[in-house]
């Protein structure tokens, strides 16, 4: 294109090029987002079933044999929704959650990729367990959004799962900034192709926010 001015003619951009340029680049970034997501998408079973597994190592069994149990009363401990995928709460989860955790999540469209709950004991209330997956290596900003997500659903248990890892750079970061990571669990996670159960490996540098039962998972 050409521009005219007083002093001569200069050429310009084309405004139709630029455009189609910008619209490609948004397409390109459109499909990579989609990919990354589907990939996603595809650790969030192996991933609940084995936190199900870990969680079920905390949670005590109960004594009395399952005949001798009262009729109805028994309860999935841990229980562990998949939340990310369908984007919305089962009733079972909603029961778990204070008036405002519902009348946020509702208004603000929260909703991490694995949500649910443990017992410890059969006399001791449920804990809330959130965890957000990642396909790709993780970032300052997962962790944040992983700390949010403990926090607006109170949760002792905050995870976040990546089965690329964390760098050493940002190892060394959170370390020593540790108000950025909180009490979030990062953690990779490895599939086993000889079972449906992954395996989950810890950084040590990171045992001051892991509870006792994982600790065994903190390995260099």
């Amino acid at each position: 294109m050409l521009i005219r001015t007083g002093r001569g003619i200069f050429y310009g951009l084309n405004m139709d090029d630029n455009k189609k340029e910008l619209q490609e680049g948004t397409e390109k970034q459109s499909e990579e987002e989609k990919a990354e997501t589907k990939r996603e998408k595809r650790l969030y079973e192996p991933i609940r079933d084995t936190l199900c597994g870990l969680f079920g190592q905390y949670a005590e069994k109960p004594k009395e044999p399952e005949f001798q149990r009262e009729p109805y009363s028994h309860e999935d401990n841990p229980y562990l929704e998949i939340v990310g995928d369908k984007r919305c709460f089962s009733e079972i989860l909603k029961r778990e959650f204070d008036d405002d955790t519902l009348h946020m999540i509702d208004n603000e469209g929260i909703f991490p990729d694995i949500v649910g709950y443990v017992r410890k004991k059969k006399s001791n209330p449920k804990e809330i367990i959130v965890a957000e997956i990642k396909d790709t290596p993780i970032t300052l900003r997962h962790i944040e959004q992983a700390r949010f997500y403990q926090e607006i659903f109170n949760a002792p248990f905050g995870l976040l799962i990546s089965s690329k890892g964390i760098s050493e750079e940002k190892v060394r970061f959170v370390t020593k900034r540790t108000i950025i990571r909180g009490k979030v669990i990062i953690a990779q996670y490895n599939e086993n192709p000889y079972t449906k159960f992954g395996l989950f490996n810890i950084n040590p540098r990171f045992r001051d926010s892991v509870p006792e039962f994982l600790k065994k998972f903190c390995i260099s």
